[in-house]
């Protein structure tokens, strides 16, 4: 049966509490703040003489943000400016949001990316699920009943306050290791926010404690390893995961074609914080000049598809952004979304022919001393043959062109294909002659004034008029 337009409130009150219902669990505050942590915001505001501090919650700690705000405040003699609404993601530090209020720090409350900021010193609280050790030694035993298998253990943040423990509770492993997170600038992160040390995983096998969700798929992409096993401390369970599937990997591979076929690209600014960010832009510009392709730099906050709908003339966008954004999976953009190294394995010669066994989700491996880093030889450009679409079927023309002469020519190849009498249509350049609708025209000082009239009140199901009565 179709849903009518008006609702009753008994209909609404339903509908809330089913909306209620399906909402992610709220981290109580003895899971988030404790009097440990506030000794360590104390020390760490008072060692460095910070005056002004920003405390950045997600929206599942929003409710807790006052008490935690109360108890800083009658600690230590600062200012404090609570941040309830990011600019992009909620495990992005946000610098520009903090920036807005003069602040020289800011402590980062819950899940983080840990990316690294380029402005103001962060301060981490991660949160703190409970965590049966006996359960977690029992499992790993049964799983591994030898003794001596190659493990290496990952924690979410919300875990690694048990970092010892992984490994204390197993003393008589000797092929242990723990991953550290690289909370501060001590610690190099080599594996998105992980780090080794340096070891190489390649035959170890790798438990991740946590859940299977999105921090863990771009693990999993991102570390080579014999296999991985998920233990997930709410379940109490130790499962062999096998995220690394064929139906995932054809899908991006068809955006890599999509990109080879694109005329313009969109190019989504993500961050506004994190180190590299620009250099990464100007990367992916450059790539796309040299191949022959119109860039469009887009900062629309957080991304949807409604927004991104506006820019029809895109064939497809690269997200410049957090490393654990979830938003490169979703079905529901009319383009697609493409990680920055889809666009190199696209763009770059460097990558021809080349199958990478892990993924990279952190833009910043693919700028130079990064680990992903392949830097295009000008005299390779020259021996680019043109190739076939597997999207179209169409042949590709080859645009790529020697060092000193590739910024000249790709600024003046329209003008010399015109004069050697080529008859070119180029889509992107045309888009905005050929559309029919260019945009809301104001018509200013056309039309008269409009005289101010008192309007309607109420919701669209209920409006009041002036006497007060209801119309439904």
């Amino acid at each position: 049966m179709a849903r009518t337009f008006y609702s009753s409130d008994a209909t609404l009150e339903e509908d809330t509490e089913t909306v209620s219902l399906q909402e992610e669990y709220l981290p109580t505050l003895e899971e988030t703040w404790s009097e440990g942590e506030l000794e360590r915001c104390k020390k760490w505001i008072t060692e460095n003489n910070f005056k002004r501090i920003s405390l950045q919650f997600p929206d599942t700690l929003l409710r807790q943000s006052v008490a935690i705000y109360e108890e800083l405040k009658g600690a230590v003699d600062a200012e404090f400016f609570i941040l309830g609404d990011t600019s992009y993601g909620s495990c992005c530090v946000d610098e520009v949001a903090a920036s807005h209020v003069d602040s020289d720090a800011l402590i980062h409350f819950g899940q983080s990316c840990l990316s690294r900021t380029s402005r103001l010193p962060v301060l981490y609280i991660f949160l703190r699920f409970c965590i049966k050790m006996n359960d977690y030694k029992e499992k790993i035993r049964a799983a591994f009943p030898l003794g001596d298998e190659p493990l290496i253990i990952f924690s979410d943040t919300a875990y690694y306050h048990a970092k010892d423990k992984f490994w204390g509770k197993l003393p008589t492993r000797t092929n242990l290791k723990v991953a550290s997170l690289a909370t501060d600038d001590t610690v190099k992160p080599e594996y998105l926010c992980w780090s080794l040390n340096g070891f190489d995983p390649d035959e170890w096998i790798c438990v991740f404690v946590g859940e299977d969700d999105q921090t863990f798929f771009n693990l999993s992409l991102s570390v080579k390893c014999e296999r991985w096993y998920i233990y997930n401390p709410k379940k109490e369970t130790l499962s062999i995961a096998t995220p690394r599937t064929s139906a995932w990997f054809r899908r991006r591979y068809y955006y890599v074609e999509v990109c080879k076929d694109a005329q313009m690209i969109g190019i989504i600014m993500g961050t506004l914080t994190s180190t590299g960010y620009l250099e990464m832009a100007k990367r992916i510009q450059s790539l796309a000049r040299d191949s022959g392709k119109k860039t469009i730099l887009i900062s629309v906050g957080k991304i949807n598809p409604a927004k991104l709908a506006n820019f029809s003339d895109v064939d497809c966008f690269v997200l410049i952004g957090c490393p654990q954004n979830n938003v490169y999976n979703s079905k529901e953009f009319y383009k697609p979304i493409l990680t920055t190294f889809e666009v190199e394995l696209a763009l770059n010669p460097a990558w021809k022919d080349t199958i990478p066994e892990t993924y990279c989700l952190d833009f910043k491996d693919l700028l130079p001393a990064g680990k992903y880093h392949r830097e295009c030889d000008p005299e390779q450009n020259l021996d680019v043959e043109n190739d076939v679409s597997l999207i179209t079927g169409r042949v590709r023309a080859a645009h790529q062109r020697n060092g000193e002469d590739r910024g000249a020519q790709s600024e003046s190849s329209e003008l010399l294909e015109r004069d050697s009498g080529a008859l070119v249509s180029n889509r992107v350049t045309e888009a905005f002659q050929e559309r029919s609708w260019r945009g809301l025209d104001p018509a200013l000082g056309q039309h008269e004034p409009a005289q101010i009239v008192e309007g309607r009140s109420g919701i669209a199901m209920a409006y009041e008029d002036k006497e007060g009565e209801s119309k439904k």
